[in-house]
């Protein structure tokens, strides 16, 4: 059944509702005990007449029998006169003779009204006369109606008592009760639990109240787990060391737990909200690493120890690793980003430090090898130099004796060459170059190390270029190569080097979730013959501070530094070890495309001459000195030669215009090559310098470029290339 959508029926009640309900039984009740009523008295008044018209009738038979048998006519009418005049009940009167002939008639109405009776008298057995009487029951029916109307105003006020008396139950027993429970659920709802509901005499509304106050002790529970819950995540998220952040893809920072302010110098999470609505601009030094993230996040849903370069508020950049994941709708609509971050700058400053550590430790180790080879090359420098002092008549033997020592020379520069770069502490420089190469050098480097009971193979067959550190692998091969070979040292044995290429498909054994993915590799691996590792020390092996060799012999900090340079190039390290048999490192390093493979120089441009432009050179050493200026001399440059840094300051200042290049030593006494360009180009601002240095740390490319250097040359330099840069440089 549908109901009008009108303001009774939708703002309803219980108690409209029942009253409204009881009031229409009521009324029905009433309506159908008043046509019972009236019907049942409608019958009873017309047994009532029928009854007594049979007696009236009856009795007037007797009155008017003797007078119609006396044919006393006076007597009749006086009789008839009684009967009418008497009662309103009989209104008219008939009375024939024993012939028919009509002695009485008077009727009051209309006879269609009137009920009609009628006797014959008889004496006898012989017909007298016959009466016939008209009687009307409106007398009967108006003391009905009365009756009726009094019983109905009786019903109407019983009615009105009923519904005022139900009115009153329904506010006592029902309206009452339940504005009393809607009042406590509204308590409730406002969060007030610490008072239940009083019990109600009705079964119903006290099983309401019973699950109403059930309920709320579950909301207040539920409520005080929510709070402890809240409390805990809060005190994590304020108390945690890392910093918690939640971002839109647009970058605008929408909170942030008191660590994450602190790690980037804000002074609370509300500023570092306030301040950073673009952390792309605000926080990361390069946004291409952020959109490097979102990428990553749109992809795989989330990323972990994602390292990044930022901004702190005060200046100064930060190496931050976080963990992140990109939240979505019910739609799988990309929200927000939430996820922790870490300053790990002093960690990888430490871990820096640690690695440089365990570089001077293996240069401890190959020490006495490159003495043995250094001093091979200084041999062989020395003896064919006294070879060509011996054979100056022999013009032919004279230059094969002089290139022979230009090649030790040169193998003297490569070997000092590769020991400052495996022992400098520099920045980590990722760039594409072939992994053998790298590979090559190292064991070139190690060759000399190794004793001679221990044989070195070598089998380079990879053609990949790897995207790394070249400084960092060359450290790895180095590391592994010198542990191999110290597990063979008492016994001897064979170190194995293999360099190959292995493609790594999506669902191969090899394929593993450290690495970048599916594609190919390069595989070194390192194998020894020596006492091998038992399970326990295979486990331990990269962890940092864990060696097997003896006290101040070794940090242990080698494989943990290998493991973590490893897995910073998306690659991995397995190892196999049995016990007496030998040990194999296997390294996987994910190959890239060939495009980026640094592509040699096509042609060699000869070596440009000079055409008597002015050369100021600074040197302390003498030898040196004088063989630059011989070089110089001979391809055409006048030079000016000084031994200290004053000396070439004051004839500067006398004459800047005669100076068209300037060529210093880093490394002097008083006063360092850094210095005296500072005071050259506050002379001439447009004078091009070059920088000659053995090996500084004090001064990097970087540095003297900002200093205004137009070029850094490292000792020993070649001569072709020394006159290329002075070329370049005079422009």
């Amino acid at each position: 059944m549908t109901f009008p959508s009108s303001a009774f029926f939708t703002r309803r009640s219980i108690a409209r509702d029942l009253g409204f309900g009881l009031t229409c039984i009521v009324i029905v009740m009433t309506l159908v005990l008043s046509l019972s009523y009236q019907v049942l008295s409608s019958r009873k008044l017309a047994r009532d007449v029928e009854i007594k018209a049979n007696q009236v009738i009856n009795e007037a038979g007797e009155m008017f029998f003797l007078p119609l048998y006396n044919f006393d006519n006076q007597t009749l009418n006086h009789i008839a006169r009684v009967y009418l005049d008497g009662t309103d009940f009989v209104q008219g009167i008939t009375i024939k003779n024993e012939y028919g002939d009509v002695l009485i008639d008077e009727i009051n109405g209309p006879t269609s009204k009137l009920i009609r009776k009628q006797k014959v008298l008889k004496a006898k057995g012989r017909e007298i006369g016959t009466v016939i009487l008209y009687f009307s029951d409106q007398q009967l029916r108006n003391r009905q109606q009365k009756t009726i109307t009094t019983g109905f105003i009786i019903i109407i006020v019983l009615l009105l008592v009923i519904l005022v008396a139900i009115d009153l139950f329904m506010h006592i027993w029902l309206t009452k009760p339940l504005q009393m429970l809607t009042q406590g659920i509204r308590r409730i709802a406002a969060g007030d639990y610490s008072r239940p509901l009083p019990p109600a005499p009705q079964l119903e509304l006290s099983a309401i109240i019973e699950e109403v106050n059930a309920m709320a002790g579950r909301i207040a529970e539920q409520k005080k787990q929510l709070e402890d819950s809240e409390k805990r995540y809060r005190s994590i998220f304020e108390g945690s060391m890392e910093g918690i952040f939640q971002e839109t893809l647009e970058g605008k920072v929408l909170t942030a737990n008191p660590a994450m302010a602190q790690i980037f110098g804000y002074s609370s999470p509300e500023e570092c909200i306030a301040c950073c609505t673009d952390t792309g601009r605000d926080l990361w030094v390069d946004k291409e690493q952020r959109h490097h993230l979102i990428d990553a996040l749109k992809e795989h849903g989330f990323v972990t120890n994602f390292h990044a370069e930022m901004r702190h508020k005060k200046g100064g950049n930060l190496t931050i690793t976080l963990t992140a994941r990109l939240v979505r709708d019910n739609a799988g609509k990309a929200q927000y980003i939430e996820g922790m971050l870490s300053d790990i700058t002093r960690a990888q400053q430490m871990e820096d430090d640690l690695r440089q550590a365990q570089k001077m430790e293996a240069i401890g180790t190959l020490a006495g090898g490159i003495a043995h080879d250094f001093n091979n090359i200084l041999s062989a420098m020395f003896g064919y130099i006294e070879l060509a002092r011996m054979r100056t008549d022999d013009e032919a033997k004279l230059k094969k004796y002089l290139g022979d020592s230009l090649t030790a020379a040169r193998r003297a520069r490569d070997l000092v060459q590769q020991i400052l770069t495996f022992s400098r502490k520099a920045d980590q420089q990722k760039k594409p170059f072939p992994l053998a190469v790298i590979v090559k050098e190292a064991c070139k480097l190690l060759r000399s190390s190794i004793p001679a009971t221990i044989e070195m193979t070598m089998d380079l067959q990879s053609r990949a270029v790897v995207f790394a550190d070249p400084t960092q692998i060359h450290q790895v091969v180095m590391n592994l190569c010198t542990n191999s070979y110290q597990a063979m040292e008492k016994t001897g044995g064979t170190l194995s080097i293999h360099l190959f290429d292995r493609e790594i498909k999506d669902g191969d054994d090899l394929f593993d979730p450290e690495l970048s993915g599916p594609g190919m590799y390069a595989v070194l691996e390192v194998t020894d013959t020596g006492c091998g590792m038992d399970e326990a020390t295979r486990d331990k092996i990269f962890e940092p501070y864990f060696t097997t060799r003896s006290r101040n012999h070794g940090t242990g900090l080698g494989l943990a530094l290998v493991h973590g340079i490893i897995s910073n190039c998306k690659g991995k390290i397995e190892v196999s070890s049995t016990i007496d048999a030998g040990t194999t490192f296997r390294i996987f390093i994910p190959a890239i495309d060939r495009q980026t493979r640094p592509q040699a120089l096509a042609t060699i441009s000869p070596v440009p001459k000079g055409s008597g432009q002015t050369i100021m050179l600074v040197d302390d050493e003498e030898p040196v000195r004088d063989v630059m200026k011989t070089f110089l001399e001979d391809s055409g440059y006048t030079v000016l030669s000084f031994e200290r840094g004053r000396n070439i300051l004051d004839a500067l200042r006398a004459d800047p215009e005669s100076c068209d290049l300037l060529i210093t030593d880093m490394a002097m006494p008083k006063m360092t090559g850094a210095e005296i360009a500072r005071e050259a180009l506050l002379i001439k601002p447009e004078l091009p310098i070059i920088l000659c240095t053995g090996y500084s740390a004090a001064l990097n490319r970087a540095q003297a470029m900002e200093i205004g250097i137009h070029s850094v040359l490292q000792k020993p330099v070649q001569r072709t290339r020394f006159l290329r840069a002075i070329y370049q440089a005079l422009g």
